[in-house]
């Protein structure tokens, strides 16, 4: 592997996150896997390697960071890094850029459910969160209650 291991990457690294449409099989885990670790280790911004990482839940949820310490991410290299993900959903046939829905599940033994974001505001249980300001402010698997998505009324 030629990315750098997640656990590794300090808390404020910045952070994206993106939702596939469907869960991607369990045979394509060593392509994603591949690919992602390919896009960070060969990403750079302005010709400078940047320190990025990546990892996976649940085979929904794909989140990056890179540790802007040393070179930060720029316009053109996100506008690269968003095209070698275009790559990768097409490959395995997924969107991976929907913002629009979110993962749900009543309890940790349930099945997620794919949701619209207004129906995922209104459900109970827990989600895929996508959104961070930074890494080390992510929780992949969050309740819904009290989140960004329904915050608790005082």
């Amino acid at each position: 592997m030629n990315s750098k291991p997640w656990e590794t990457l300090p808390r404020d690294s910045r952070f994206w996150c993106f939702s596939a449409a469907a869960p991607w099989p369990s045979n394509q885990d060593a392509l994603v896997d591949a690919h992602l670790d390919a896009l960070c280790a060969t990403w750079a911004a302005h010709g400078a390697p940047v320190t990025a990482g990546f990892t996976t839940v649940e085979r929904r949820i794909i989140a990056l960071a890179v540790d802007e310490r040393g070179h930060a991410a720029s316009g053109c290299s996100i506008d690269s890094r968003m095209k070698q993900l275009q790559v990768l959903g097409d490959a395995l046939g997924i969107d991976l850029f929907g913002r629009m829905h979110v993962y749900v599940r009543p309890d940790a033994q349930s099945p997620w459910e794919l949701l619209s974001l207004s129906e995922a505001r209104r459900a109970n249980g827990e989600f895929l969160n996508t959104v961070a300001p930074c890494k080390g402010d992510w929780r992949a698997i969050q309740v819904i209650e009290g989140s960004w998505m329904r915050p608790k009324r005082g």
